[in-house]
């Protein structure tokens, strides 16, 4: 098995999943503490919509993601203010017009079926060197945000008038926050599909939820269950001979189960 690491295709893939599964989970914290799991299903339903282009067009996957996330954000928060629009119905709406448009693409492009799937699973194993770059430099810019805003990321999650009146520009790190979640939603959708992002997005973070004391241990253990779902399915993937998205999910719902809530109160 180990040799099989020193394949380029599988080293640059078990490298990326190396800095997502240590990061990404910390993105899938402010997820959760913000309450924004609606925009990250919107997010999932435009990355469809993304891999649809970027197949019909034979354009390089991740940035058609990054470009669609950065515009379902957009729109969504145009509609939101702008449109007096709930968000839940504007994103309700973005869900239901990617999905189609996505399926009218890949029909009109007669898009092959087995690419069309791996929109849905996604695949590690054809990570680029320029992408594994990507996968460095956004996992160090969210551990980075992370660590030197840890004060103001908590003061937002836990009363955002209190962060108005400390004088913080919380609408900054707010926008900040929600772009760095759909980078890292974008650039998941590349190992996993957009039907498992939440494996290696949110399962380590709830995982984390579960044992952690202070919102300080929250962020730590969440990159730690991140990474050690990510190294547990990709080599479970090698050993087994199975896609490396199903065996990351069921190593992430594996240890959901396996490890009990802390009895002091939730955070």
């Amino acid at each position: 098995m180990f040799s099989l690491l020193l394949l380029p295709p599988i080293f640059r893939a078990f490298i990326s999943l190396l800095f997502a599964g240590a990061a990404f989970p910390l993105a899938g914290v402010m997820v959760l503490r913000m309450n924004l799991l609606q925009l990250r299903y919107t997010l999932m339903h435009g990355l469809l919509l993304g891999g649809a282009l970027a197949l019909a067009l034979d354009l390089p996957s991740i940035p058609v993601y990054v470009l669609m996330c950065t515009l379902t954000v957009i729109l969504i928060l145009l509609l939101s203010r702008k449109g007096k629009l709930n968000m839940g119905i504007s994103s309700a709406f973005l869900m239901v017009l990617s999905v189609a448009l996505a399926a009218i693409i890949t029909q009109a492009a007669d898009v092959p079926s087995k690419d069309t799937l791996e929109l849905l699973w996604g695949s590690p194993f054809t990570v680029q060197t320029g992408e594994l770059a990507a996968f460095a430099v956004l996992s160090l810019l969210i551990i980075l945000y992370t660590v030197f805003n840890f004060r103001t990321i908590l003061l937002v999650f836990f009363d955002r008038d209190v962060a108005l009146s400390s004088g913080e520009n919380i609408s900054l790190h707010e926008t900040v926050m929600v772009f760095l979640i759909a980078f890292a939603v974008a650039l998941s959708m590349r190992f996993v599909g957009s039907l498992l992002i939440d494996a290696l997005l949110i399962l380590p973070a709830v995982i984390a939820l579960k044992i952690a004391g202070s919102i300080r241990k929250l962020f730590i253990m969440a990159g730690l269950m991140g990474l050690l779902t990510a190294v547990t399915g990709f080599m479970l993937s090698l050993v087994l001979d199975m896609p490396p998205s199903s065996m990351i999910a069921a190593s992430s719902a594996l240890i959901y189960i396996l490890i009990p809530h802390r009895k002091e109160k939730k955070l």
